[in-house]
């Protein structure tokens, strides 16, 4: 297992990514000892690519996965009432599959999804999500690129919450569509979180870690050991990226996330 996390590539993408410019967090990254950076991207259209990848290869540092949420808070999502937000929806994320490409990442369905609560009933909402799935992991297959349906919590997103939900989607499609497993959904929807992993492990293909409280591993309650050994159970090779509020500040995030987290990953080695 490797570790990352998440950086905003363009400005404020994500509160859950430190408000600094991305060279500095690619620079405290590197510094901090994580293997990437997961990037958190508004329109990948507004990105100076080839600096971006001169950045990357700077430092060394990889992208495992590409954050879509941003696109949400624009009023884009597949499960939209209005057909032009849910084309629109699909357009960012096929600009996100070719960034992909390019970087050798995974995109993330996350928030991108929409909820119900937008002003679609349940079965309506999910036969957009699911057509929109199958024409982005279509559109994604032949360039190598992973799709990443994110479980998130009820408090969140009211589509499913549960791993064993999205994981029945999920094996629906071709087999670059996965699930991005995400710790701090997991402790509110997940009535055991190793059981969770397990049950799942032929489709988890990237995991976000926080603590119970948002914050970096190590300043809450999770047991992140049992939660590492799951994954190493199950064979998992992937990145365990780091998706935490910035408290008590971004520095100290940084630095207690690889503290925290680089031992357990050693230890497996």
């Amino acid at each position: 297992m490797k570790l990352a996390i998440v950086v905003n590539a363009t400005p404020k993408a994500t509160p859950l990514a430190a408000d600094i410019s991305l060279e500095d967090a690619v620079r405290l990254a590197k510094d901090a000892g994580f293997d990437g950076v997961e990037l958190a991207i508004a329109d990948p259209l507004d990105l100076d690519v080839p600096n971006l990848t001169k950045l990357l290869e700077t430092y060394d540092l990889r992208v495992p996965a590409l954050g879509t949420g941003a696109a949400y808070k624009e009023g884009l999502s597949m499960a939209h009432p209005d057909i032009r937000r849910r084309e629109g929806a699909m357009k960012r994320l096929k600009a996100h599959v070719d960034l992909a490409a390019v970087l050798e990442a995974d995109v993330i369905v996350g928030l991108i999804r929409g909820k119900m609560s937008d002003g679609l009933p349940y079965d309506e909402a999910m036969k957009h999500i699911k057509s929109g799935l199958a024409e982005i992991s279509a559109y994604a297959k032949p360039k190598d690129v992973r799709i990443l349906l994110e479980p998130i919590n009820r408090y969140e997103i009211d589509l499913l919450n549960s791993i064993g939900d999205a994981y029945a989607v999920a094996k629906e499609f071709h087999d670059n569509v996965g699930l991005l497993i995400d710790t701090f959904h997991m402790n509110i929807e997940e009535p055991n979180l190793t059981e969770s992993i397990r049950k799942a492990h032929d489709r988890i293909f990237h995991v976000h870690i926080a603590d119970n409280i948002r914050w970096a591993p190590g300043f809450g309650c999770l047991d992140f050991p049992a939660i590492v050994g799951a994954l190493r159970d199950i064979g998992y090779k992937g990145y365990l990226s780091a998706e935490i509020l910035h408290e008590p500040d971004y520095e100290k995030a940084f630095r207690k996330t690889a503290e925290h987290m680089l031992p357990l990953i050693k230890a497996g080695k």
